[in-house]
């Protein structure tokens, strides 16, 4: 059964995150879909939201992952994306 959770990741561009999914062993099923041995990742368009003087561009991304690996393969995805400004 799969597993599915949407997030909206601000600041990173669209194409790390179809470099991402790309290494990790996805195949493209077309520009927005990605499909590996137990999960598929829907890439969303890249938007602009406006705070103040910046912009900041962010990328809504659905995850359909088996149940049994989905909190795994979440957290792996979440820790290489892991930012810390300063």
């Amino acid at each position: 059964m799969l597993k599915t959770k949407t997030l909206e990741m601000g600041g990173i561009s669209r194409e790390d995150f179809i470099e991402y999914f790309l290494k990790i062993g996805g195949k493209a099923e077309d520009q927005a879909t990605f499909i590996g041995h137990y999960w598929k990742v829907l890439v969303g368009p890249e938007d602009w939201n406006i705070l103040g003087p910046l912009r900041i561009k962010h990328v809504l991304i659905t995850f359909n992952v088996e149940e049994d690996k989905f909190d795994e393969f979440l957290q792996e995805f979440r820790l290489n994306f892991l930012n810390a400004g300063g």
